[in-house]
Formats: C-alpha cells, sequence, structure tokens
C-alpha cells in the first residue's frame, strides 16, 4: 500500500513539475511575442500552455511577480551553471571571475525581450525576496580571496565589479522598442561590456 501511495505521489510531483516548466517556458514565449509585459496576464499563459488557469494560479500565487522570479530561478541561476567554470583548473581565478559577468550576460540575452524585463523588475523582486538566492558580490571575493594581489581589497573589488554589471544590465533594458537614445546598448555592446568589466576594475588597483 506504502509504495502505490508513494508511486501515486511521485506521478503527482512529475506533473507537477512538467507543468510548472512548461509554463516557465511559455511564459518566456509569450512575453517575448507580446513585447509588453503590461499586456501579458498568467491566464494568458495558461493558456498557451496548455494548462488550466487553477493550474496556473497554483505554481504562481502571485500571478506575475512570481512568473518572474520562477523564469529568474530557472534561466539565471549563473551559480549552478558555472559551477564546472569555478572547479576547471586550467582556468585562472581571475579568468573564471572574468566568466561570471559574461556568463550572467550570455543568459540575458538568449532570453530576448524577456531579459530584459527581469532586469526591470528585479528591485521588486529583490524587496520581497524572490531573486536569486546567490549574490555575485560573495562569489567573487571568495575567488579573490584565494590571490595574493588581490585578496586584501577582495569585498571592495567585487563590490565594484557587481556595480558596474549592474548599471551595464541597466542600460541594455534600456533598449526597448524605438527608443532611439538607447539603441547603442545592443545585446553585442552589453556582451562586449560584460567581457572587459574584470579587466577595467582590476586596472584600478
Amino acid at each position: 500500500m506504502t509504495s502505490l501511495r508513494d508511486g501515486r505521489a511521485l506521478r503527482q510531483q512529475n506533473i507537477y513539475d512538467l507543468n510548472r516548466e512548461r509554463l516557465i517556458n511559455t511564459a518566456v514565449q509569450v512575453i517575448n511575442e507580446v513585447g509588453d509585459i503590461r499586456e501579458v496576464t498568467l491566464t494568458q499563459i495558461a493558456k498557451e500552455a496548455g494548462v488550466s488557469p487553477a493550474t496556473a494560479y497554483n505554481h504562481f500565487p502571485e500571478r506575475m511577480e512570481d512568473v518572474y522570479s520562477a523564469i529568474v530561478h530557472s534561466k539565471m541561476d549563473v551559480a549552478a551553471n558555472m559551477g564546472a567554470t569555478i572547479l576547471d583548473e586550467s582556468l585562472s581565478t581571475i579568468e573564471k571571475i572574468k566568466q561570471i559577468p559574461v556568463t550572467y550576460a550570455e543568459n540575458l540575452i538568449s532570453l530576448g525581450y524577456t531579459g530584459k524585463v527581469l532586469i526591470t523588475q528585479m528591485f521588486n523582486l529583490i524587496k520581497v525576496d524572490k531573486w536569486l538566492d546567490q549574490d555575485p558580490v560573495q562569489a567573487i571575493s571568495a575567488l579573490l580571496n584565494t590571490t595574493d594581489e588581490y585578496k586584501d581589497q577582495a569585498d571592495e573589488i567585487a563590490l565594484n565589479i557587481a556595480t558596474a554589471f549592474r548599471g551595464a544590465m541597466f542600460e541594455y533594458a534600456l533598449n526597448i522598442g524605438d527608443q532611439v537614445l538607447f539603441n547603442r546598448y545592443t545585446d553585442e555592446y552589453f556582451l562586449k561590456t560584460s567581457e572587459k568589466l574584470v579587466d577595467n576594475i582590476l586596472k584600478q588597483y
């Protein structure tokens, strides 16, 4: 009897996980297609994903706020994605640090318009504790502490790197629609800025 209940619970969990993944992926597609988050609703996402609105609201009770948070945790968990890079002994510590903003940038760019939406929603998600759990400042500081050259100023350097990257992110997010003033903040510009960012900060030390 116990194995029957366990099997049923496992199937229900699998269905739950599949529906959640389907809703997250559909949300990215819908947001990109509509191009204006004011016109995107959870009910619309549910319809496109082929699940009931009740199922969608069960996954995302705070509606779009929870949708944005789910996309961030599903698509932007750079700490998890960078595990192999951090452990790669063929890379120097500085090379590993350089890869952190680049990986963030690549993930955001891959999401299209949705990536820019996530940036604009960052403050609200942080305020309600729905942004990423890992702060890149901590990861960068920990890496810098393993170096002889930068360990004494590791926290300051890490904070400056993270601050500079957040600035680059918000510049990138400004390039939405037909805003000619911000057209230069393209995907390519954002990626190149991210690639040079760590070197530019370290030159100051």
